[in-house]
């Protein structure tokens, strides 16, 4: 597990998990640690049919912050839906619940469930990454994903083959980032 590795969307490929593979993926996702079993998180896969309408939404975010972005820039916004043959939205839902559960445990539930999801990518042998992005909340994506006033849109979450790989980049070593109590 510990050659795990972002992948960015652009260079991803198809073929995307096939449905098997995604309820593998969505299943590991159901066993993260949820704090008062509340599943305070959902996921909203992006079918090739609707990347057109994600698009615009990018593109209207875009217009909406930048009302002199280019011509390119409103192209690359609107392109940007249609990297990776497998896209899907991780949302957090910061709603009242029973029992209480604090808004940063609700994240750290979903993180958990999107780090699930990455490793089962991986042991698959399927290239993943995460993105996100000025326009995650804007309200023409929310618009677009019909999400509730209590939801928050987090992050998209990429799946595919991998056509070429950065080169590793160095991580930390476990003296640097943990320490005992004293």
């Amino acid at each position: 597990m510990c050659a795990r590795a972002h992948v960015a969307p652009k260079r991803l490929e198809a073929p995307g998990p096939t449905t098997d593979e995604l309820n593998l993926i969505f299943t590991a996702a159901a066993q993260a640690p949820d704090h008062g079993n509340i599943q305070p998180w959902r996921f909203i896969l992006v079918p090739q049919e609707k990347r057109a309408a994600l698009g615009q939404a990018f593109l209207r975010a875009l217009q909406e912050r930048d009302a002199n972005a280019s011509k390119a820039e409103l192209n690359f916004a609107f392109e940007k839906a249609f990297r990776a043959p497998c896209l899907i939205l991780a949302v957090v839902d910061h709603g009242p619940t029973e029992p209480q559960v604090p808004a940063h445990e609700r994240q750290i539930a979903l993180g958990c469930a999107i780090q699930n999801m990455l490793l089962m990518a991986q042991a698959l042998s399927i290239g993943s990454g995460i993105t996100s992005g000025q326009a995650m909340n804007s309200r023409f994506v929310r618009e677009v994903f019909r999400l509730t006033p209590n939801e928050e849109a987090m992050c998209y979450l990429t799946f595919g083959q991998v056509t070429t790989y950065k080169s590793k980049r160095k991580r930390s070593d476990v003296s640097e980032i943990v320490s005992s109590m004293e």
